[in-house]
C-alpha cells in the first residue's frame, strides 16, 4: 500500500485550472476567470489563486496581462518539439541575452562575496536548497522561480544599483526562457554543480572562484541552448 500523501492547495488549483483549459473547449487567447471570481469558485484565498496562475504561466499555460488578468496561452501539454521549436524561433534574442549575462552576472557575484554579510549568506543558501529540492522533485514552475531568486539575490548583493537595474531588464525576458529550458529535465540537472560551485565559492568568500563558476555556469546554459536548437 502506498503512503497517503497530502496534495497542496496551490497544487490543487494547478490541477483544476489546467484541467478546465484543457477539456472545457476555451482557446488560445481567451481570458480566464477573475482571481474573485475563481476564489468563489474553489473557495481558496487569493494569495492561492495568484501562485497557482504564476505556476501555470511558467508552464505556458496562462499568460498575465498587467491591469487585464490571465489569459490562455495554450490547451495542450508541450511536447519537446514545441519547446525546440521555441528555442528555433527566438534563438536570436536569447543568445543576446545569455552575452549580457555573461557581462553583467561574473562582475556580480564578484562584488556580492565582497560586500555579503552573514545574513545574505543565509538569504542564499537557502535559496539554493530550494532550487535542488525543485529539481530532485522536478518540480518546473518551482524550478525556474528559485533559479531566477538566486541570480538575482546575487545581483542584489552586489549593492550596486546599476547592476541592479541592468538585471531588472534583463530578468524580464529570462523570465520566459527559464520557464521553457527547465522543461528539459537535463538542462535542470545541469544547473545544479554550478549553483553548487557558486554556493560554496560565496561562503568561503572566494571571489575569483565565484567569477569563475559563474563564468562557466552561463557558458553552460549557452552550451544547453545550442543543444536544443539543434535537436
Amino acid at each position: 500500500m502506498k503512503t497517503i500523501e497530502r496534495v497542496p492547495v496551490v497544487q490543487q488549483v494547478v490541477e483544476n485550472l489546467k484541467e478546465f483549459i484543457m477539456t472545457s473547449g476555451i482557446q488560445v487567447g481567451d481570458k480566464l476567470p477573475t482571481e474573485n471570481e475563481l476564489c468563489k469558485q474553489l473557495s481558496v484565498g487569493r494569495s492561492t489563486v495568484r501562485e497557482a496562475f504564476r505556476i501555470l504561466q511558467t508552464s505556458g499555460f496562462v499568460e498575465i496581462k498587467p491591469g487585464r488578468g490571465a489569459f490562455v496561452a495554450r490547451i495542450k501539454e508541450t511536447d519537446l518539439n514545441d519547446i525546440v521549436q521555441w528555442f528555433v524561433e527566438n534563438e536570436v534574442e536569447l543568445k543576446d541575452c545569455i552575452e549580457v549575462r555573461s557581462a553583467i552576472e561574473p562582475l556580480s557575484i564578484k562584488l556580492a562575496i565582497a560586500r555579503c554579510t552573514a545574513e545574505d549568506i543565509e538569504e542564499l543558501q537557502e535559496t539554493h536548497e530550494q532550487f535542488v529540492k525543485a529539481v530532485e522533485g522536478s518540480d518546473v514552475a518551482a524550478i525556474a522561480k528559485y533559479d531566477e531568486l538566486f541570480h538575482n539575490q546575487i545581483v542584489e548583493k552586489s549593492k550596486n544599483i546599476l547592476l541592479m537595474s541592468i538585471n531588472e531588464k534583463v530578468s524580464e525576458w529570462v523570465h520566459t526562457f527559464r520557464s521553457k529550458t527547465f522543461q528539459v529535465h537535463q538542462n535542470a540537472e545541469n544547473a545544479v554543480e554550478p549553483h553548487t560551485n557558486i554556493m560554496n565559492a560565496i561562503k568561503a568568500r572566494d571571489v575569483e572562484a565565484g567569477e569563475l563558476f559563474m563564468r562557466k555556469h552561463i557558458q553552460r546554459i549557452l552550451e544547453d541552448l545550442t543543444v536544443i536548437i539543434k535537436k
